[in-house]
């Protein structure tokens, strides 16, 4: 039997990408967002290590758009078009960016 995961109070064990921490990308929900997600801002399908500091906890609508937006700056080699970029919240416009520069290198 595993350790259980500091994550939950209860001592039950958590799924690996999921947990219930609070989401850092929007502070409120409604429905209350229960399980969230690990989101690794440097994908590891791009390189991406599975270390503390490349993971943060998001809601699966977050999680969801922080990954459209960072296909769009991958598409565009690091521009987004204002009209598309202004339909995200600002922590997933920021995630998806650092994203971006993680993955080419540009900030760690």
């Amino acid at each position: 039997m595993t350790e259980p995961d500091d994550d939950r109070p209860d001592g039950h064990e958590e799924h690996p990408l999921t947990t219930a921490l609070p989401c850092q990308v929007h502070r409120t929900h409604t429905p209350k967002s229960h399980i969230n997600e690990r989101h690794h801002v440097w994908p590891l399908g791009l390189g991406g290590p599975t270390t503390a500091d490349n993971i943060v906890v998001v809601c699966a609508t977050g999680h969801n758009n922080i990954h459209a937006l960072l296909d769009a700056y991958l598409k565009g080699d690091g521009v987004v078009a204002y009209r598309l970029l202004r339909s995200f919240t600002i922590p997933e416009r920021q995630l998806a960016l650092l994203g971006y520069q993680r993955s080419r290198r540009e900030a760690m």
